[in-house]
């Protein structure tokens, strides 16, 4: 229930992930997305003691969906585009085809662990925490989505919109380092971009 009360505050706030996309921008963040800069929304949401942080990130990718998608279903290249993330492992599939990634993120300090289910169409991945499995943070959502982009000069790109809300739950984190997560989180996009730009180097 606290889930389905913050994804509709959220909806609300940003847009949902199925009208949170390139015809729902400005014309002026789409003359900054031409012009290669990020696109970014910050959301906060409370409901009783829980708070989730995010927001939605706009970046333009020069490459094609498919690889964009290719980051995005590699668990490897997922674990260098989640901001401190050790380790990052599929652990199964769940009922309806979701696939279950186990994601282990932190520091010398402290790192928390979880579970994802992750659903897959042709140009989007949504997500969210799977609850029946031990967690380290209360909850998170979100999702990518890849649309085709021309840039000024007509050429072919990928707009690549991220959406994601994560209630780390009470404690140093939240008290201490929120803006820092928050910032991390809607930062995604411009790693992922730079995967894509890395994986098109020649050899």
């Amino acid at each position: 229930m606290r889930r389905l009360l913050a994804s509709l505050a959220f909806v609300s706030a940003v847009g949902a992930t199925t009208a949170a996309r390139a015809d729902s921008l400005r014309p002026h963040e789409s003359a900054r997305l031409a012009r290669g800069e990020t696109v970014i929304r910050e959301q906060t949401l409370e409901r009783g003691e829980h708070r989730w942080i995010g927001g939605i990130t706009y970046t333009v990718v020069d490459g094609s969906a498919a690889e964009v998608a290719g980051v995005i279903d590699d668990v490897e290249s997922l674990r260098r585009v989640l901001p401190k993330t050790k380790r990052a492992r599929v652990v199964g599939t769940a009922s309806g085809g979701d696939q279950l990634v186990e994601l282990v993120q932190g520091n010398a300090l402290m790192e928390a662990a979880y579970t994802i289910r992750v659903r897959r169409d042709a140009r989007e991945a949504r997500f969210w925490l799977d609850p029946s499995r031990p967690h380290g943070i209360d909850d998170a959502w979100g999702f990518f989505r890849f649309e085709p982009f021309i840039g000024p000069g007509g050429e072919a790109r990928v707009l690549l919109t991220y959406g994601i809300m994560v209630d780390v739950g009470p404690g140093i984190v939240r008290d201490l380092f929120e803006e820092r997560l928050r910032a991390a989180l809607l930062s995604v996009p411009q790693l992922v971009q730079r995967q894509v730009a890395q994986l098109r180097r020649p050899i």
